[in-house]
Order: C-alpha cells, then sequence, then structure tokens
C-alpha cells in the first residue's frame, strides 16, 4: 500500500524531562489556531505514570492535543505527547511509530530517537527545543537537527532547573540558539509565528 504523505506538514520539536513541565505550560498559553504545524513534545515519564497529558494541559490551550498510537497519521494543528514507556518515532511516510528498544539515558521515551528520526523522515522541521532536564538526552539529536540545517533552540543551562540537559547539547554543539527564560515568551512566539520555513 502506498501511503501519500501531507506535503504541507512541518513540525515543531520540543524535548525535556525534569522541570520542563512549566515551561510548556506557558508555550501551550501561546499556541494560536490554526496552527500551521504540529507539534511533538517528548517528556520523560516513567512506566508507572498514569498521567494522560492532554488531560492535564487541556486548560491552556484550545488546540487539540493527542497522545498517539502506533501508526497514527501526524496531523497540524496538534499538539502531540510522547507515550510513556514507548520510544516515539517519526515515519518518513508522515506517521508516528513506537518502539520498545532499550532505554537512552535510563529514559523511555527517549528525546533524541524522536528528534534523529524526524530529522531523516523528510518531514521539515520548524524549530527543535531543547528545555530542562537531568541527563544528556536530547544533546545528540538536536545536534543532528542544526546540522542538516533545521532551526535549535537550547534553554540556557543558569536558567533551568536541571542544567545537564541544556549543558550538554551546548557542549557537544555550540551554535544553537540559546533561549534565556527572560526573553522565552517572545522568542518562542518568534519560532512559532515569525520564522519561514
Amino acid at each position: 500500500m502506498n501511503i501519500k504523505k501531507d506535503d504541507s506538514l512541518s513540525l515543531v520539536l520540543i524535548g525535556g524531562s525534569s522541570g520542563s513541565f512549566v515551561i510548556f505550560e506557558e508555550i501551550l498559553k501561546l499556541l494560536v489556531q490554526p496552527l500551521s504545524f504540529a507539534i511533538v513534545f517528548v517528556l520523560h515519564r516513567g512506566k508507572s505514570s498514569t498521567s494522560v497529558l492532554p488531560e492535564l494541559f487541556r486548560n491552556r490551550t484550545n488546540v487539540f492535543m493527542s497522545e498517539p498510537h502506533h501508526l497514527d497519521t501526524i496531523e497540524t494543528n496538534t499538539v502531540y505527547f510522547a507515550f510513556p514507556d514507548y520510544h516515539l518515532l517519526i515515519g518518513p511516510d508522515g506517521r508516528f511509530y513506537y518502539d520498545l528498544s532499550e532505554k537512552v539515558f535510563f529514559s523511555r521515551p527517549c528525546i533524541d530517537a524522536t528528534f534523529i528520526s524526524a530529522a531523516f523522515s523528510g518531514i521539515p522541521v520548524k524549530a527543535a527545543l531543547l528545555l530542562s532536564g537531568s541527563s544528556a538526552d536530547g544533546a545528540f539529536g538536536v545536534k543532528v537537527l542544526a546540522q542538516k540545517g533545521f532551526a535549535t533552540y537550547v534553554l540556557n543551562p543558569k536558567d533551568a532547573e536541571s542544567p545537564r540537559m541544556p549543558e550538554a547539547a551546548l557542549q557537544q554543539y555550540d551554535k544553537h540558539t540559546i533561549i534565556y527564560k527572560s526573553t522565552l515568551i517572545k522568542v518562542v512566539q518568534d519560532i512559532l509565528y515569525s520564522h519561514a520555513m
């Protein structure tokens, strides 16, 4: 069966762990419908996590939110959350794929897995943001995206509740744009609505 992906689809990728939840809440408040892209948020969550993130965030935005299933088609104007205990991959056919391979940095979902699969999916990445976290997960993935020519942003480690993640990203690649807490809202608004693909 031939699957034709939506050629108008683009992605905004956001990764984080401890300290990123509150930042993402602020980002959701900035969303204005309809979104011309899909947002994919990979947050480290344990296997036993029972929280359904769309329910937790439902008062922050009117944009549709989903924890997608395996083989779901990626749609614009939607915020997606990686399901706990699975790696969330972006397929070249514009679909999500779940993977149960080994944990990376003790995490599944792993930010690197999602970011790297997106980088090689052929789907344009409008921007990739790496926020706060206590491991180096995401550092390599955001580097791969930058080297593929996509816009990449890393939270200033001094502004992160857990600085290890952004520190690792900047150690591996020092050409990411740094986001500062004091200008976060303005920068994210520009990322979402002012930057051309």
